[in-house]
């Protein structure tokens, strides 16, 4: 009783290695052992087991559920995750996806820097750097994700290239950079239908922005992480990493970002199945928007959060 009792804790906490760690010894198993029912080391196993509340491979978390006999719902997955038909157009795909992030995404980006030439011409590289994200993001309305992919990772290994060569002055500012281009990278792989590198991307982001500082970019991140997992059905997960990227903002919230993090959890209650969790975090999130200046009905409608 004691071992559910602390199972439930840390699945509430987001610490699914600490989950799987407890069951493993419920069932007096030793790493070594698990380790070799789910094709990993024990050295791999014991880095899972303390990895705390940080972004985890879902695959591997659905792995260690099934061979623990442990409900897929403790370690932030759901137990009925939505699977693609045979026959769904790509291009229908694409515009489903596009008009999710983009309603989710753009007012929280309203709020952040906006790089100018002035600036670049300033000789800053950071903002140069930040100009072509700029331009690559624009282009992403239009051009297929395939097409992108090569020329934005060509871009985010220039940036970390420049980063790795610049000063300590700079290198925080590239951090940033660096971090709203590994979340682009992380959107075309996730429209791409490739989640496993989408997830590793937005983790890329969301520690560039830790060492960046940026407590809105880092929320920002973990927003947009969490709202990839809503869509691959992980609610649970979802909900751990909008309330991660809540407390990253601590109180000097602003009002856009409060209305889109509830619209996200709002997805992350639809993707657990709690529809009426899901309505409470939807009025949240309108009633959040309703506070912004300018945000007539018809705003809010093309942003998505009416």
């Amino acid at each position: 009783m004691q071992q559910e009792v602390e199972i439930r804790a840390a699945s509430r906490s987001g610490d699914y290695g600490r989950v799987i760690a407890l069951a493993r010894k419920d069932r007096r198993m030793t790493q070594t052992q698990l380790g070799d029912a789910l094709g990993l080391s024990q050295p791999a196993v014991s880095r899972l087991e303390q990895r705390g509340t940080r972004p985890y491979q879902t695959d591997v978390l659905a792995a260690a559920a099934a061979h623990l006999d442990l409900r897929p719902d403790l370690v932030g997955l759901s137990s009925a995750r939505p699977t693609p038909r045979a026959g769904d157009d790509d291009m229908h795909r694409r515009a489903l996806l596009g008009g999710a992030v983009a309603a989710a995404t753009t007012p929280l980006l309203a709020t952040l820097p906006t790089p100018t030439a002035a600036d670049a011409d300033a000789g800053g590289q950071a903002a140069a750097l930040r100009l072509s994200t700029t331009a690559y993001r624009r282009l992403d309305a239009s051009t297929p994700s395939p097409d992108l992919e090569d020329a934005v990772q060509a871009h985010l290994r220039l940036i970390q290239t420049t980063a790795h060569t610049a000063g300590d002055e700079h290198r925080v500012r590239l951090a940033a950079v660096g971090s709203e281009a590994a979340s682009l990278t992380g959107w075309l792989a996730w429209d791409m239908g490739n989640h496993g590198s989408a997830r590793a991307r937005y983790g890329a982001a969301v520690n560039a922005a830790r060492t960046a500082g940026d407590r809105l970019l880092t929320a920002y991140q973990l927003g947009s992480l969490a709202q990839f997992e809503a869509h691959t059905g992980n609610g649970a997960q979802a909900l751990n990493l909008t309330a991660r990227a809540r407390r990253a903002l601590r109180e000097n919230s602003p009002a856009v970002a409060d209305a889109w993090l509830s619209s996200i959890e709002a997805l992350g209650h639809a993707a657990a199945g709690d529809r009426r969790a899901a309505d409470t975090a939807l009025t949240r999130s309108r009633t959040a928007a309703e506070t912004l200046p300018g945000h007539s009905d018809e705003a809010l409608r093309r942003e998505g959060l009416l």
